[in-house]
């Protein structure tokens, strides 16, 4: 039992690693790419057309709103800073502005004078249905808004997850992290699951649980950090024991069957990566906890003596009395001759 279950907690233990060290490259990738930026510019884009987006990216609210933003991007020939999110009020009143639609205006005589474009369409759709009050149009384009933005927010949760499995199978490959040949060398190597097993329940007492990945507005130092410490002294310390890496090949016994079993392994990983971190780290603590209620059932119960001292023998009467007539019995007078 406790064997099974250390061999389990040393592939989920393995498992939580990777998934950290995926979540981490897809913070820095989002970072230097950034995808959360791109993300917002690309769905307002698609409502009001790239013309209007360009005026509205440029606008000095947006702008404000982008200070101090990581995330920056090529819009309009010019490499900007983009804010990673931005809430329906202030979405509708940039528009407005950018529009050129105010109290003071005549909604239909500004909207008729509107550029041919799918703007003025919006924008005359959603004046119909305001019946001409502004202030109706205005909650009706921010309803717009919220509702685009959370298609966006599910697509973009989809690409995350799809980076996810894609960097899983990437560090797999580098690592050569095979979860069919970790089990392998814990299954067949009692002392090695139970090493790994006691540094998995190491970490879960110096470890919080993780957060989710930051893709809003990711440090990238930070994350920089992160995977030097989970590669330099976490996965390092496991790399050899368990055959990561691909210093421990036999290349002489590579053959077409060793690669299948190693793509398979390699893609099991990745699945695995993409479940994330909070799930493994769960399951790890659950296990951990487990392992250590085991342990302390199994352990032998110190020896006790519950059972009163006994008499000493020349202290009992009776015995004395046995031992005295054993003594005269012995003592016999020899006859004499």
């Amino acid at each position: 039992m406790l064997s099974i279950l250390s061999t389990v907690i040393g592939i989920v233990f393995i498992m939580l690693l990777f998934s950290l060290l995926a979540s981490t490259v897809m913070e820095l990738i989002a970072g230097y790419l950034s995808l959360r930026g791109k993300q917002l510019v690309d769905a307002i884009k698609g409502m009001i057309g790239s013309e209007t987006c360009d005026e509205f990216v440029q606008h000095p609210f947006f702008e404000q709103l982008a200070v101090g933003s990581r995330e920056k991007a090529k819009v309009d020939g010019k490499k900007r800073a983009l804010p990673a999110w931005i809430n329906a009020n202030t979405f509708t009143a940039i528009l407005m502005d950018v529009m050129n639609i105010d109290g003071n205006t005549n909604l239909e005589e500004k909207l008729n004078s509107l550029p041919e474009g799918p703007p003025k369409k919006l924008a005359v759709f959603l004046y119909k249905q305001s019946n001409g009050e502004l202030q109706d149009l205005k909650q009706r384009v921010e309803s717009w808004y919220n509702e685009v933005m959370e298609r966006a927010s599910a697509a973009y949760k989809r690409k995350a997850h799809a980076w996810l499995v894609g960097i899983g199978l990437v560090l797999a490959v580098i690592f050569n992290a095979d979860v069919i040949n970790i089990y392998h060398n814990l299954s067949i190597n009692a002392t090695l699951s139970n090493m790994v097993a006691d540094q998995a329940a190491s970490f879960m007492n110096t470890q919080a649980a993780p957060a989710a990945p930051n893709l809003e507005n990711p440090d990238i130092a930070e994350a920089k950090a992160k995977i030097g410490q989970l590669v330099n002294e976490n996965i390092a310390a496991l790399e050899s024991p368990l055959g990561l890496g691909w210093d421990t090949v036999d290349w002489s016994g590579v053959d077409l069957k060793w690669w299948i079993y190693k793509i398979i392994g390699w893609l099991t990983t990745a699945l695995g990566v993409s479940l994330g971190a909070t799930f493994w780290f769960e399951t790890l603590k659950k296990l951990v906890t487990l392992r250590s209620s085991a342990t302390a059932a199994a352990a032998p119960a110190p020896a006790t003596n519950n059972q009163p001292a006994p008499t000493p023998v020349l202290s009992n009467p009776e015995t004395s009395n046995q031992l005295e007539k054993t003594s005269r019995t012995r003592k016999k007078p020899e006859a004499k001759g």
